[in-house]
């Protein structure tokens, strides 16, 4: 991952204004960072580890990471171990770093990831990831691929209903259901130091609407990148730079 620095230029639409009594909900990929071809090209922006760790000092700790990524790949972005929900809210690490899992996994797992990785063999660029619970063909390098493989796991998962087709960005997901941003973020207004505080989130994509709604649902903001910001990872981060000028909470 390559570092870029945090640019503070005003932009044109930004979030409402912080205070020390919301609490933050953030997306990572194309909420905080540009895409890249895979996560492990990503480039994070200088500093936003410490802009995080400020955030969430303003709160007592009341911030936390919502992403599609593993534990190892958010704490390797945010260089802090903040509270977070991993894999869509599959994997859950509460504010004393505690561990859980609100759904399980499924048993066809091993043979799904067999024709999967089979259908990719036939497609040069397509990309399967195993998760803990989930599985992701990503398709970004391959977008040809794409129907046919939603055709695939829409086809393969018929008769599974413990487990949901997820349309990710130039990605699709085969996840348990019973988890989600939306359940991940109620889980932790449920707890301290979320409980009490009004719930703030922002994301980018169809997974992340759950979670939107969820927020507005609980009396807070639920944000999208492109509906209420700039569209640009930049503009969210100007905003919560901002929260941090002396003055402004």
């Amino acid at each position: 991952m390559v570092d870029r620095g945090i640019s503070h230029a005003h932009f044109s639409r930004m979030g409402p204004k912080l205070t020390r009594d919301h609490a933050l909900f953030l997306d990572l990929d194309g909420t905080l960072l540009e895409f890249a071809p895979t996560a492990e090209e990503v480039a994070v922006p200088a500093g936003l580890g410490a802009m995080l760790r400020g955030l969430a000092a303003q709160r007592d700790g009341a911030l936390a990471i919502l992403s599609g990524r593993s534990l190892a790949q958010i704490d390797a972005v945010t260089a802090a171990p903040f509270p977070a929900g991993a894999e869509h809210g599959f994997v859950l690490r509460d504010a004393a770093g505690r561990i859980h899992h609100p759904v399980r996994q499924t048993a066809n797992r091993a043979a799904w990831r067999a024709a999967l990785e089979a259908a990719a063999a036939a497609h040069p660029g397509v990309r399967i990831e195993a998760k803990s619970a989930s599985l992701v063909a990503h398709y970004r390098a391959s977008p040809e691929a794409g129907p046919a493989l939603g055709a695939m796991i829409g086809a393969m998962i018929a008769e599974a209903p413990e487990v949901e087709r997820l349309a990710a960005n130039m990605a699709w997901e085969i996840r348990p259901r019973g988890a989600g941003k939306g359940r991940a973020l109620e889980w932790f207004m449920a707890r301290p130091p979320f409980a009490g505080r009004v719930p703030v989130f922002v994301g980018d994509d169809v997974t992340d609407e759950e979670a939107i709604a969820a927020a507005a649902a609980l009396g807070g903001h639920g944000l999208h990148v492109h509906r209420d910001f700039d569209g640009t990872p930049a503009a969210v981060l100007a905003w919560l730079g901002s929260a941090l000028a002396p003055g402004r909470v």
